[in-house]
């Protein structure tokens, strides 16, 4: 079976990606825009049909979507147009591991939204939809995974 290549990609006109494929894993650096976000989400779906993983897409899309922005909102410096980070994704015994890393020391704030809140429900929903999550120390790798 073919493999998908190791090439940069555009995903948006001031965004690129390099993606890196092989049996069971993926692995994206990118530069995350806001408008970013669904081309990668929709390079990633394809991934998991290629592999005969369509049934988790809807699942795997979700956090995509959520930690890349999460990412895009949180580690990028006000002043700049997007943040560096790097997703992986991995087939596991008994399911999936997705983490996406960009440059921001600081840990995540886990917070627990009140009924109005805007915010504060990403990270809640990931682990009720996937049954995990964590966050690395900074001087890891990983900085976000779900």
């Amino acid at each position: 079976m073919a493999d998908l290549l190791g090439v940069p990609q555009t995903v948006t006109d001031r965004s690129y990606a390099t993606t890196r494929s092989r049996p069971g894993v993926l692995e994206i650096d990118l530069q995350v825009t806001a408008a970013a976000v669904s081309p990668v989400r929709e390079i990633v779906v394809g991934h998991l049909r290629f592999r005969g993983l369509a049934s988790c897409e809807w699942q795997v899309g979700l956090a995509v979507s959520e930690l890349l922005t999460n990412a895009y909102k949180h580690a990028r410096r006000a002043h700049e147009p997007c943040v560096q980070a790097s997703l992986f994704l991995s087939r596991i015994p008994g399911g999936l591991f997705l983490c996406v890393s960009d440059p921001d020391k600081r840990h995540p704030n886990f917070v627990s939204a009140g009924q109005d809140d805007e915010g504060g429900r990403g990270v809640a929903l990931l682990r009720s939809n996937g049954g995990g999550g964590s966050a690395a120390p900074p001087r890891a790798a990983a900085k976000t995974c779900g």
